[in-house]
């Protein structure tokens, strides 16, 4: 694995259409909201290479949202020249969703180069889709990922959702056969309801036990299938063909640096961890002032707590935790504090440890948020 220790977010908050089930920060696009978001977000990276904490390398860059794609090639190319001075080494990734990525769009941003795209499939399935209300089709999404591939991005993922109403685990299965047919190499497969922050999926403890039994066997049988179908897990919701991992969250777990631009994102930079308040508003005012008004949820970092979250986050990987490791990047951690609960969760079968290195182990990844509470 490439070292990976500074990475840029851009959270680009707009969505064509709203579902019900994502819970991240977004609003329906106008030309005048995007003209002010770009113009703020001028400001805001100006001031951040105006700082004396700017200098570093910067290996990783997202672009998230929202939909970056509902760009137009006018406002994607005017960010990138905003970003251009924080233009990544390894890679840079957009998402983007059928209904909005055009085969032109999909050109520019290769062109522009971004070498990574994952697009928002969520199912192949008709009725899957419409439950979920998604506004493209089956054949929309095959045509966004033959443009995608066309284009030439060496990195290529795709999106999944499972646990929709009335979707069924033969269809979810199809899904997952379907798209290892596919040109790409990398999975994310995401529970409906952990989306929409309503219930126990990957190990939140909500919600009746019929629920918990059906989105265990989705989870049980995504992550015995896809390894079989050439998709190892190397993270909770994560599957990709070797080499071909997302660099940037693989960063974010194991806790290094990354710095955060427009409204919601989130930053962990120059010893402090923060986001800014999920309000476009809000944001924008802050950056015409340019103050810090519009920061949030600001914790100072210590040894103790970037060791506490690297072990916790880290965790979600499926290669675990090396100890010694994160010990020796943290020294003033005392890592003998959690040792007790360590052995309690190797007692009960959820990690496993293998001299300094710790895992989830199997039933563990199906509780890993009740993992992560026993460890703060």
């Amino acid at each position: 694995m490439q070292d990976i220790s500074h990475g840029v977010y851009l959270h680009v908050p707009f969505c064509a259409r709203t579902c019900a089930y994502c819970k991240f920060y977004k609003r329906a696009p106008s030309s005048s909201d995007m003209e002010a978001y770009i113009d703020a977000l001028s400001l805001e990276v100006g001031r951040f290479l105006d700082s004396p904490n700017s200098s570093a390398k910067i290996d990783t860059m997202f672009w998230g949202g929202g939909t970056p794609s509902c760009l137009s090639e006018r406002h994607i190319e005017k960010i990138a020249k905003i970003l251009e001075p924080l233009k990544p080494t390894l890679e840079w990734t957009v998402e983007v969703a059928p209904s909005t990525a055009s085969e032109s769009k999909l050109k520019l941003l290769r062109e522009l180069g971004v070498d990574r795209i994952s697009v928002g499939i969520q199912s192949f399935n008709e009725k899957t889709l419409k439950s979920l209300g998604r506004p493209h089709s089956e054949k929309s999404a095959l045509l966004t990922l033959e443009r995608a591939y066309s284009a030439g991005f060496p990195k290529l993922g795709i999106d999944l959702i499972f646990g929709a109403p009335e979707q069924t685990l033969p269809e979810w299965e199809s899904d997952l056969k379907r798209a290892s047919e596919l040109p790409i190499n990398h999975l994310s497969t995401y529970c409906l309801e952990f989306e929409s922050s309503t219930s126990c999926c990957g190990g939140i403890a909500k919600g009746d036990y019929d629920k918990l039994e059906r989105e265990g066997e989705f989870l049980n049988a995504t992550m015995s299938e896809l390894p079989e179908l050439g998709f190892p897990q190397y993270e909770i919701s994560n599957y990709a063909k070797p080499g071909f991992e997302c660099l940037h969250n693989i960063s974010t777990w194991k806790m290094f640096s990354w710095r955060g631009f427009g409204p919601a994102a989130a930053s962990q930079w120059s010893g402090k961890r923060f986001r800014n308040k999920p309000d476009m508003e809000i944001w924008r005012t802050s950056q015409i002032n340019g103050d810090d008004s519009c920061l949030e949820d600001l914790v100072e970092l210590d040894d103790e707590e970037l060791f506490s979250s690297a072990l916790i986050f880290g965790l979600r990987m499926r290669e675990g935790v090396d100890i010694s490791e994160i010990a020796k990047r943290f020294p003033s951690a005392n890592p003998e504090k959690y040792e007790a609960s360590l052995e309690f969760l190797e007692s009960k079968n959820l990690v496993a440890r293998e001299g300094p290195r710790v895992r989830l182990t199997r039933e563990g990844v199906f509780v890993a948020d009740s993992v992560a509470v026993e460890l703060l």
